[in-house]
C-alpha cells in the first residue's frame, strides 16, 4: 500500500513540477538519510518496477533505488529549511476557500498577461472546469456538481502556468 501510494504522490509530484516554473529540481530522500537531486531537465525517463524507481538520466546513466528505503520525493529541498522568497509566494495562485463547499473564489490579480484559461482537473487528468479569463481580479466558480475529493486548479496563460490543490467537501 505505501508502494503505492508513493508511485502516486511521485508521479503527480512529477506532473505538477514538470508543469510548474520554479521546480527545476526532483530530490529523492532515503532513509539512511541520503539525498539525491536531479535536475528535471536531464531526467529522460522514471520506472516504478519490483518494488524500486529507476531514474534515466539524459546520458543513459541509471539511478536506481528501493521504494521500500525512500523517505520521500520533492521538488523542494526539504534539508535546507529555505522558505520560498517574498516574490515566489506573491506569484502563487490564491483559491479560496480551501476546503472548499459548492463556490470556489480564484484570486488571478498577479497574473502576467491578462488573458488566460483557468481549469479544475481531477488526479486522472480529466478537465472537469475550463473557463477563459479575459481579465485579472476575482474568479467565483460553482463547483457544487463535483464529487468530494482533491483536485488541481490551473491557471495558465502566454508566460506562466500555476497550479494548487483544492479540497472539495
Amino acid at each position: 500500500m505505501r508502494h503505492k501510494r508513493l508511485k502516486l504522490s511521485s508521479v503527480l509530484m512529477l506532473g505538477l513540477g514538470l508543469t510548474g516554473l520554479q521546480a527545476q529540481t526532483m530530490y529523492l530522500k532515503q532513509s539512511n538519510g541520503t539525498q539525491t537531486a536531479y535536475s528535471l531537465s536531464g531526467i529522460r525517463k522514471m520506472i516504478f518496477s519490483s518494488g524500486n524507481l529507476t531514474v534515466t538520466k539524459a546520458d543513459n546513466s541509471n539511478g536506481v533505488f528501493s521504494l521500500s528505503s525512500l523517505r520521500y520525493m520533492n521538488f523542494s529541498d526539504l534539508t535546507t529549511g529555505v522558505k520560498p522568497t517574498l516574490m515566489e509566494q506573491s506569484q502563487q495562485l490564491k483559491v479560496y476557500p480551501n476546503p472548499v463547499g459548492d463556490i470556489l473564489n480564484i484570486d488571478v490579480t498577479g497574473t502576467a498577461e491578462t488573458k488566460g484559461t483557468l481549469n479544475i482537473f481531477n488526479f486522472e487528468g480529466k478537465t472537469l472546469v475550463s473557463r477563459q479569463v479575459s481579465q485579472p481580479g476575482l474568479l467565483t466558480i460553482d463547483i457544487s456538481h463535483l464529487p468530494t475529493g482533491i483536485y488541481l486548479c490551473r491557471y495558465s496563460n502566454a508566460t506562466e502556468i500555476k497550479t494548487v490543490k483544492i479540497i472539495k467537501q
